[in-house]
Order: C-alpha cells, then structure tokens, then sequence
C-alpha cells in the first residue's frame, strides 16, 4: 500500500528517502498544529551540550535606590544591576514508536501509515504542551528569583466550580474576564511588558464567549462572536485553549509572558521510518525530540484558581 499522507509522495515510490521525508512532514505538521506553548517561551537550540544558559534581568528599580545626585568632585557610586542566570538541563528523549506489519497494512482498507503519523505527531505535541504548562504552573508558584519577585495565584471563588460560582455561561464567563483582567495587572505591575497569553481549557473558553463583555460590540471591536465560538483578546491578553493543563485542583487557567519559563531543544521533532526484516519486513515508525523547561521569571506567571 502506497503511503498517501498530506504531503503526498508519488503513487507506487520504492524510494525509502522519499517516503521517510514525507512521513518527517507529516509528523510534524501534526506536532505544530496542535502545539500551542513552544513557541510562546523563551526558547534556546543547543548542538551539544547538557543545557543552556537563560539571562534574565531582574525587576526595576521602584525606589530610586540606585540614583544618585552627582556632586562637584565626587567619584561616582557604583550600582548593583538585578541581572541573573538560570541553567535550564536537557531531559533524556522523549519517543514514540509504531511498529506496522506488512500483512495487517496490506489487507486494511485505510491508509495505515498516515495515520500513526497523525497520533504520533499528536500525541508528541500534547506530551510538549503538558511539560510546557507544567513549568509556567510552578513559575507562578515560584518565590524569590533574581530580584523578580514571586508568581502570582489569582483566587476567585466565582469561577465555574467554585463556592461563589454562578449557575449561567455568562457568570462563568464574566468571573474568568475580571480574573483575567487581574492577572494581566499583576504582570505588567513587574515591568514585564512583553505579550500576555491566557490559557484554558475549552469549557473555561465557551465560557469566556458567553460572558456579557468579552464580544459584546458595545464594549469590544472585532473581538470575536457567537457565530465563531471564538475570543480573541481579554484585558490586552491573548486567550487560548488547551486540553494540557496541568490537573491541579481548581486550576482554571494560566496567564503568563515568554520570559515566565524557558525551554533548551537538543532535538527538535525527528522522524525514522526502518523496515524491519526479523518481523517479515514490519515497518518501524520513530518520532523523538530532546528538551529542558525550567522556571525563569516567576513574576511572569499567574495561576487563575476557583479555590
């Protein structure tokens, strides 16, 4: 059976190189379509090595501590800028593997290979997107990094789920506004002025479209509608959805900039495709990639609880 994947390599190809390039394309716009935190953190590609150094510059000065009034004469007094480093490690590989027998693909009645290219794409990207999140959820727990202060835990009780929850779409829609709102405040209260990104899941989201503000041509321009079950901006963030948040008990979603955690690539998503003569020519499908995540700046990060 001839592989006919997205890409679509010739009908009938014997050549290994041709297919096993299609299946990498494949693979990987699996991965990048349903990827959504990689390309939001701070990211740094290393040829060798067992990490990488992030440098980040710490909050600025509120007090005018580090000023001074010259006088005539006088030698100038030195300051202590609030810059640091943080070395985020490389995890051992991550992989899938497919093993597809020859027989068992020749009497389906469906493209085989194109759709355990499909699952390990998805799934690869999936396993990213939870370690991604993993680390934005402990930034926002974080306290005391390089002079950046502490992440921020917005608590709101009216959220779907929580004691104060409201019983419509639109309660729960506005209660994750106002928190958004919230969140977005306690960011940029830290000097931190890049793009905010929230994330929830997609209940959280219906919600959010439902609420009385959030696309509501009175208090928005474009911002999305009913029609497109779609949001785009809330309080100056841009809002997403994911299925890969971490599980944590009353966790709603996650606000936070690319400086709030960082992510070191060995391997960037890698694709074989091996015949396998000791199971009558089986084919063997590999998908890996090796990474790092670490927390950077902790004041980049919010938690939006129920409780």
């Amino acid at each position: 059976m001839a592989y006919t994947g997205v890409f679509d390599p010739k009908a009938g190809t014997e050549s290994t190189g041709t297919l096993t390039r299609d299946i990498q394309l494949d693979t990987l716009q699996a991965f990048t379509r349903t990827n959504i935190a990689t390309n939001l953190l701070y990211t740094q590609t290393i040829s060798g090595g067992t990490g990488a150094q992030f440098i980040i510059e710490g909050k600025e000065d509120t007090a005018d501590g580090n000023i001074a009034e010259y006088s005539a004469g006088a030698q100038v007094s030195v300051s202590d800028g609030t810059v640091d480093q943080r070395i985020i490690n490389l995890d051992r590989p991550q992989y899938e593997a497919r093993r597809i027998d020859r027989f068992d693909e020749a009497v389906s009645n469906y493209d085989v290979i194109a759709m355990q290219v499909r699952q390990m794409g998805a799934n690869l990207s999936a396993k990213v997107d939870r370690k991604a999140f993993a680390a934005i959820e402990a930034a926002s727990l974080a306290t005391d990094l390089v002079n950046n202060g502490n992440g921020t835990v917005v608590v709101n009780t009216a959220l779907s789920g929580g004691v104060a929850a409201g019983t419509t779409a639109e309660s729960n829609g506005d209660a994750m506004a106002e928190s958004i709102f919230e969140a977005v405040a306690a960011i940029r209260e830290s000097d931190d002025n890049g793009d905010v990104f929230v994330v929830m899941n997609p209940t959280e989201y219906s919600y959010l479209v439902q609420s009385g503000k959030a696309v509501n041509a009175d208090f928005t321009n474009g911002n999305g509608g009913f029609d497109s079950g779609m949001v785009k901006y809330i309080g100056g963030a841009y809002v997403l959805q994911s299925n890969n948040l971490p599980a944590t008990t009353g966790l709603k979603a996650l606000a936070f900039t690319g400086q709030a955690a960082g992510i070191v690539k060995l391997f960037d998503l890698t694709t074989n495709q091996l015949s396998q003569a000791d199971f009558l020519d089986a084919t063997l499908l590999t998908a890996y990639y090796s990474n790092g995540m670490g927390v950077l700046r902790p004041n980049s990060a919010v938690s939006i609880k129920n409780v």
